[in-house]
């Protein structure tokens, strides 16, 4: 079906472009470097792909737009996943008089600080928190509460994120990122919340939610990046589990009237603790670690369709096949260095209950010395299992298989050491020697 109106896509979403080649839908895709440099996916007939410097600046896209002969278009909408365009996509809708975000809303879903006081002033429990507006310049004497969290007030994926519990431990962590040299200066400083760390991902349609899937981290974000150790989500049944549910959606609703999103994908973060729910942030996009595999595998909800069909102006059919079971993925990590070898992707399919694999990383990338924020993996793996028992003794199993097969050359090391290496590499030290006779 051809729409008269294409949609204006800031940002390359592989399902929703795996959408638009299904339904014949056309589009305009707007791409950054990022896109340029690792290769873009193949883009259905129908979809024109505009290059810019910066999907973050109006300047750049509209620039972008402009050379490419589409400043007059009248677009259905514009839409984005880019958590980092998504102010812009809405001052972008608002100059180009189409359907999208309006900026007030997108500023609620990309300030942590801005989108607790909302959240918060509705009534809603939430985490009190303070702004550092410069990191450059004094921070406070006292920590306004017994443990915090600082974390930059626009960031994403538990980035240039620390837990604080005196003032001490806040001056030490400004001091860190400021050594960093990264882009962000204003953060927020938010109070601890304790307990299991969940996440809804759903879908509203005229301020009524039409989906919403609630799962869990093993365990949270923070604690994840600050133990090193994998992220891992999983899916709660809504059958077996409806306990979560009943807890989650009423925060879940009065969250996304309290923002202001009547249409979009969301991905919220809650924590639940004794029996008590607590809303942590939102975003109004589609979530990440495998969230739409996670999704379709277990409801049979295709997030990227319902994304293009509100881009559109399509009421999304949803129609939910639910699977039986526990759901969930788990990361691949790996020590630092030069990775040299690694499974091949039908190796790690054909393992039990894997439904669902990505590699990431290509031999011969450099793997970083820690795990900074919740985008650094190898690789992910999705499972569907029985038992909540036999996921998790099958995601250790998975770990375990890789920890087996995954070569890492570590950094910095002499000819020497690199030499003694050559043997378990599959390299052979008679060949080494007689090339340097050879060339003397």
């Amino acid at each position: 079906m051809i729409h008269r109106q294409r949609p204006l896509l800031i940002g390359v979403d592989r399902y929703v472009l795996r959408a638009c080649a299904r339904r014949d839908v056309p589009a305009v895709l707007v791409y950054g470097p990022n896109w340029r440099d690792s290769g873009l996916p193949d883009l259905p007939d129908g979809v024109t792909p505009v290059f810019t410097e910066d999907e973050r600046s109006p300047e750049a896209v509209l620039s972008a737009l402009t050379r490419a002969g589409l400043a007059g278009e009248q677009f259905a909408s514009v839409a984005t996943t880019n958590e980092f365009a998504l102010v812009n996509a809405a001052l972008l809708a608002q100059h180009l008089g189409c359907p999208g975000l309006s900026p007030s809303v997108a500023v609620r879903f990309r300030d942590k600080f801005v989108q607790k006081q909302v959240v918060q002033a509705s009534g809603i429990r939430t985490a009190r928190s303070i702004v550092l507006d410069d990191l450059h310049d004094d921070i406070p004497d006292e920590l306004p509460f017994s443990c915090g969290v600082i974390k930059p007030v626009t960031g994403a994926a538990t980035r240039q994120t620390a837990t604080v519990r005196s003032a001490d431990d806040l001056r030490e962590a400004v001091l860190r990122f400021r050594s960093q040299g990264g882009s962000a200066r204003t953060f927020v400083v938010e109070e601890f919340q304790q307990g299991d760390e969940w996440l809804v991902d759903g879908v509203v349609h005229r301020g009524e939610v039409l989906f919403s899937s609630v799962a869990e981290y093993t365990q949270p974000c923070l604690s994840t990046v600050e133990a090193q150790a994998p992220l891992q989500i999983r899916r709660f049944d809504p059958a077996a589990e409806a306990w979560t549910y009943r807890l989650a959606e009423p925060v879940v609703r009065a969250s996304l009237e309290a923002l202001g999103l009547t249409e979009g994908i969301f991905h919220m973060e809650l924590f639940h603790h004794l029996g008590e729910v607590f809303f942590s942030e939102c975003a109004a996009r589609r979530g990440g670690a495998l969230v739409h595999e996670q999704i379709e595998c277990k409801f049979g909800i295709d997030l990227g369709d319902a994304a293009l069909s509100l881009a559109i102006g399509e009421r999304p059919e949803l129609t939910i096949a639910e699977r039986a079971g526990i759901v969930g993925s788990t990361y691949i990590t790996s020590p630092p260095g030069v990775l040299f070898a690694v499974p091949s992707h039908a190796e790690v399919t054909s393992l039990p209950d894997v439904e669902y694999a990505v590699l990431s990383q290509s031999v011969g990338a450099s793997l970083p010395a820690s795990i900074s924020d919740t985008t650094k993996r190898i690789g992910q793996v999705m499972l569907r299992t029985a038992t909540l028992e036999e996921f998790h003794k099958r995601s250790e199993e998975t770990l375990s298989w890789f920890r087996e097969r995954i070569t890492v050359v570590p950094s910095g090391l002499r000819v020497g050491d690199l030499r003694a290496l050559q043997p378990a590499l599959g390299g052979d030290n008679a060949l080494l020697a007689d090339y340097r006779r050879d060339d003397r």
